[in-house]
């Protein structure tokens, strides 16, 4: 059986932050949650995450090791090993600090037979800090040396190591006692686990995946990188699947949005956690949607915010500058201008005009605003929650409602106008003299 060890006992040095680095998030989710994903792909027997005492509360749901003073993988691993379950026969080890990294490439690894395989890259540049991986005449793996360890000539190879391996539990037994920390850094690095397996004749092999998959985040400007990769890839895959994006380069998923096909989003739109598109909806540019779901048929924006467990029913209609909060918009109802709906339960086919709110907080709770189908909310109208304003009633402009309206009603709540006959012609010649 398969078991996992995730180091992720680093302390954010370089990212100069209180937030441990692997807990930075990458489209809303924790950069190691993403690793997470990409090995609960393999289905692995057991995962042990390395960490440290600060973290341990973050990592509930897995076994975690205590890692307080970083000496090194080979330390972590050490650490781990008595962790493992008894099932246990092959382990794979990787970092949490490598979100990009793709299932396949996991699977693909953890179908090789080898004692000990690993994962390797081809470089595209010599400004790099990767470990280097030395192979024998056959294109086994042999050694692994650090960049800061290797010769100038070594420095030149363009086969690096990707921090990924999967060896048999036995044989990682038996080698760990070799780990010393004889190198630079004074630590126990485990890519030394390569050159004691090469030389003990154990078979050895590589796999060669992309160097994208496992770029360093170690500062902001690499976690932006990062971003930028899994927004990209996330931008294909919703257009292969028949999403039409305006302007894709400028539109920012979720790691969990969903999106149905035929639906169109427009340049400038950002979404938070927890969206669902369903199929043709229209999302206009400069939109932020968050915690929503959005029905078959419905446009939303320009300039829309949706937020806090929303649902916007089958062909409706949300128009710009229009904030939408935790409220249900029924079948064919729309809000095109200026509005706040708010903690609203709104039925089908209800327009309300513009500059129209629901008053939902009195400083001390949220109240409900009952909005029944067929309703009309005139332009510029407040409605004092809790009310309910019944099915087929018309609120006249400019309203303030506190009371509930009954079924088919009118309400006016306004003040009279009152007119003053050629009053601003003498208040223009008494401030003109």
């Amino acid at each position: 059986m398969l078991s996992v060890i995730i180091l992720a006992a680093g302390q954010s040095k370089r990212m100069n932050s209180k937030v441990p680095k692997v807990l930075h998030p990458l489209g809303g989710l924790p950069m190691i949650q993403h690793v997470l994903k990409s090995v609960q792909k393999v289905n692995p027997h057991q995962i042990i995450i390395v960490t440290s005492s600060a973290m341990a509360l973050e990592f509930k749901a897995y076994k975690t090791v205590i890692q307080e003073i970083p000496k090194g993988t080979g330390h972590a691993v050490q650490l781990a090993l008595e962790s493992l379950d008894e099932k246990t026969t092959e382990v794979m080890i990787l970092c949490g600090d490598t979100p990009l990294i793709h299932s396949q490439t996991l699977q693909t690894l953890n179908d090789s037979e080898a004692d000990l395989a690993l994962v390797a890259m081809r470089l595209q540049s010599q400004h790099h800090a990767y470990g280097l991986v030395l192979q024998d005449i056959k294109e086994k793996p042999k050694q692994i040396i650090e960049f800061k360890d290797a010769s100038t000539t070594q420095r030149q190879i363009r086969c690096g190591n990707a921090g990924v391996y999967k060896i048999k539990k036995s044989l990682l037994k038996e080698l760990l006692p070799f780990l010393n920390n004889n190198n630079v850094a004074c630590e126990y690095y485990l890519t030394d686990l390569v050159g004691f397996a090469y030389d003990k004749g154990y078979n050895t092999h590589m796999i060669e995946a992309e160097e994208e998959e496992f770029q360093g985040i170690n500062n902001r400007i690499e976690l932006a990188k990062a971003e930028a990769i899994l927004q990209n890839r996330w931008r294909h895959e919703k257009m292969m699947a028949g999403v039409t994006l305006v302007q894709p380069e400028t539109i920012f998923f979720s790691h969990d949005t969903e999106v149905g096909k035929d639906s169109r989003i427009g340049p400038f739109v950002t979404f938070g956690e927890k969206v669902c598109l369903q199929e043709d909806v229209t999302i206009f540019p400069y939109c932020h949607i968050e915690h929503s779901t959005i029905e078959d048929g419905v446009s939303v924006g320009p300039f829309a915010h949706l937020r806090g467990n929303t649902l916007l029913q089958k062909g409706s209609s949300i128009g710009n500058f229009v904030e939408v909060k935790g409220s249900k918009i029924g079948r064919k109802s729309k809000a095109k201008h200026l509005s706040y709906i708010g903690d609203a339960e709104v039925g089908e086919k209800v327009n309300i005009g513009a500059g129209a709110i629901t008053c939902n907080y009195d400083g001390f709770r949220k109240s409900k605003t009952v909005i029944k189908d067929g309703s009309m909310i005139g332009a510029n109208t407040s409605l004092v929650a809790p009310i309910t304003i019944g099915e087929g009633a018309i609120v006249a402009a400019g309203s303030t409602v506190t009371e509930s309206v009954p079924e088919n009603a009118l309400v006016v709540a306004r003040s009279a106008q009152t007119t003053k006959s050629d009053w601003a012609t003498r208040f223009r010649a008494k401030h003109q003299k």
